[in-house]
């Protein structure tokens, strides 16, 4: 029985005949480190940099969405009428999301500002309260408190 070819050459693996496969390095890994080491000290350089370039990119990227995710927080609790210092609370990804837990935060702070309301107070049959005046303001009569004052307003004289 002949032996099955080889799935990279199309030969009999046993084959000596059969030509070597080269060496050649996969795409996306590293080079070995013999071929490192031939490599000149620049192209050495270019990569590292490259490579803190790449990850300078990503913290970028990611700095970018977590600040058009608190705009949009910002923008949603804004048109909702509640504190920006709620903004921190919302919970979701998408506008729409964030849109629908501002909405129910809406209500929940409604429903407990409606029950820790004092009721209404009537004021039907009541009198109505004589204005009190500020303690700094000047009476309207003098006030007339000493002894020769108040003699006079007795005796009249």
């Amino acid at each position: 029985m002949p032996d099955a070819p080889s799935a990279e050459t199309g030969q009999p693996a046993d084959d000596p005949a059969a030509p070597a496969a080269p060496d050649t390095p996969v795409v996306g890994q590293p080079a070995p480190a013999a071929e490192q080491a031939d490599e000149p000290a620049e192209l050495v350089s270019l990569r590292e940099q490259a490579q803190q370039l790449t990850e300078q990119a990503a913290a970028a990227q990611q700095r970018a969405e977590a600040a058009e995710l608190d705009l949009s927080r910002l923008t949603v609790i804004r048109a909702a009428k509640l504190p920006d210092a709620l903004a921190s609370r919302l919970s979701g990804a998408t506008t729409e999301e964030l849109t629908a837990d501002a909405a129910a935060l809406a209500e929940v702070i409604t429903a407990l500002v409606t029950a820790a309301a004092p009721p209404a107070r009537s004021t039907a049959g009541r009198p109505p309260v004589e204005a009190l005046r500020p303690a700094a303001s000047a009476p309207a009569e003098p006030v007339e408190d000493t002894p020769e004052q108040i003699s006079r307003l007795v005796w009249g004289k």
